[in-house]
């Protein structure tokens, strides 16, 4: 099957909008503050409460006709955007009055380093939190040798904790699958790297864009049979042809979820079964700050470039989110749980009443 080619992005490089943006919001910020001060006899920090909010009000506007990364279909409400943005304006003005107290320099040189800080920290936080891209991590990833899942069970590889993890998850998978699986039944994994899980070699048919991992897990008998595609909305399966299907750590990397979620519903049997494991990836939660923190280190410090695209992550599922993924295609969870505080698992299946196609 031919492979469809990856779209052709034609944009100027991310990091110099950024710097633009921060230089023009910062010197926004640096007026406003100064005027307010000057001409409205405003307290400083008062005056920088209210210029972090102008920033914060420029940048708003900016991102959204500059820069925005269209990969990333989850947005945070205007309400809820309104409310950080005057968290971030008391904490602009509490660190002012901190600089104040401790350095006492000249009220233009207060405001200048806490812009400075204020500056380090956005750009740590927006680079961890924009700058996905599905589509570039992809091209990464199939290239990525055979035994890269394995590996980052290794100790001897990967630290200790993130060989633990990856161990423990895919433990906990093969458990998962144990539960329901049958002597007979078809299986099909979508999105199934090396599968590291199946321990049991259980029939599976294996659906991926890494033809080396692929080949490596039929070779090793962790397949039964394979199938490459560049597209998991396409899977060459045929119509209610399987008991099981398994998506692993894969939904939150698709651009087209709701298509692919729709493709499982159509090659799985009425009875079958679709169990999904996913990040449990909310704001602020363990998984996003030891995610985010690895992604720091392995993409600029060890110079992974896939790392670099956060692995691809551009949706992030609570319990609710994927509900209504879900829901989408008709399915309905059964059953789903938390596993380590970072890992969420799920068995579904399709409503007998709502035929949605």
């Amino acid at each position: 099957m031919a492979e469809s080619p990856l779209p052709h992005r034609l944009r100027y490089p991310a990091l110099y909008v950024f710097l633009l943006g921060g230089l023009l919001g910062s010197g926004l910020n640096l007026i406003v503050t100064l005027a307010l001060v000057r001409f409205a006899h405003l307290n400083p920090v008062a005056g920088f409460f209210f210029g972090t909010l102008v920033n914060e009000a420029f940048h708003h506007v900016y991102y959204h006709v500059v820069y925005v990364n269209q990969e990333i279909k989850l947005r945070t409400p205007l309400p809820i955007q309104a409310a950080l943005y005057l968290i971030v304006a008391v904490l602009a003005a509490g660190l002012l009055w901190c600089v104040q107290h401790i350095i006492h320099p000249l009220l233009l040189a207060d405001v200048v380093i806490s812009l400075a800080i204020l500056a380090v920290v956005n750009t740590v936080i927006n680079r961890i939190s924009t700058f996905s891209s599905a589509a570039l991590a992809m091209v990464e990833y199939k290239a990525m040798g055979e035994t890269f899942y394995d590996d980052q069970t290794d100790p001897k590889k990967v630290n200790w904790f993130r060989a633990w993890f990856h161990r423990s998850r895919y433990k906990r998978l093969t458990q998962f699958v144990e539960n329901v699986y049958q002597p007979g039944m078809s299986v099909a994994d979508l999105g199934c790297g090396n599968c590291w899980w199946n321990i049991n070699r259980y029939p599976v048919t294996g659906v991926d864009i890494n033809q080396n991992m692929l080949r490596w897990a039929k070779q090793h008998q962790r397949l039964s049979d394979y199938k490459i595609t560049a597209d998991l909305a396409d899977t060459g399966l045929d119509d209610h042809s399987q008991d099981i299907v398994i998506m692993s750590e894969t939904l939150e990397h698709l651009l087209n979820l709701e298509q692919t979620i729709a493709e499982v519903r159509r090659v799985l049997k009425p009875t079958g079964v679709f169990l999904i494991t996913v990040p449990y990836d909310f704001f602020l939660g363990p998984f996003f700050i030891l995610f985010n923190i690895n992604c720091l280190w392995q993409g600029y410090i060890r110079g992974s470039v896939y790392h670099r695209y956060r692995c691809g992550h551009i949706n992030h599922f609570t319990m609710k989110r994927l509900r209504a993924a879900l829901a989408t295609a008709g399915f309905k969870a059964e059953k789903m749980f938390v596993v380590n505080g970072m890992s969420l698992y799920c068995a579904a299946r399709v409503e007998p009443q709502g035929d949605t196609r």
